[in-house]
């Protein structure tokens, strides 16, 4: 009898430690996860600016900035890089752009401004605050001067950045 209850006690025991380990992992990602959700908190998106393809060589990308400034560049065509790129916005270029975010008044633009040419690329502007989005806004042609100009702006500040990219 004891020679069966032996290998049953080793089974017993492993699983016991499986739990444990399996419940100390959970509680320590759990833990890691809550020190990166403060961090994302302090970073919190402000703006995510896509330009999407066209039928010829359009830059397309996505960028999204920060509320501290930092940028995560994604390419996807056309562009002078392969790769995900992160950059920092000057203190002066972070106050600028958010003083021309201030100036758009954007939620009361409309979400839509369309072209009636099939091969004119997109601008998509997410607007957010407090790390939500607040307002998307799709523009190909047309619409108020401040939101041509305000595009052109932004793509300039980030071309600015990838086109000669910080060695």
């Amino acid at each position: 009898m004891a020679i069966h209850s032996f290998p049953f006690n080793i089974t017993k025991q492993l699983v016991t430690l499986t739990i444990v380990t399996a419940v100390l992992c959970l509680l320590s990602c759990k833990s890691a996860g809550h020190s990166n959700s403060t961090a994302a908190q302090s970073d919190s998106p402000l703006l995510m600016f896509q330009k999407t393809p066209c039928f010829g060589s359009c830059p397309s990308y996505e960028a999204l900035i920060y509320s501290n400034g930092s940028v995560r560049f994604v390419p996807w065509e056309h562009v002078p890089v392969t790769d995900t790129l992160t950059f920092q916005l000057s203190e002066k270029e972070l106050q600028a752009l958010q003083t021309d975010i201030a100036g758009l008044n954007y939620k009361n633009l409309q979400n839509y401004y369309k072209t009636e040419w099939s091969d004119m690329p997109a601008t998509h502007l997410y607007f957010y605050e407090d790390g939500k989005e607040v307002k998307h806004i799709k523009h190909e042609e047309g619409g108020p001067e401040k939101l041509v100009m305000f595009t052109q702006k932004v793509h300039q500040l980030i071309w600015k950045h990838v086109a000669t990219p910080d060695k």
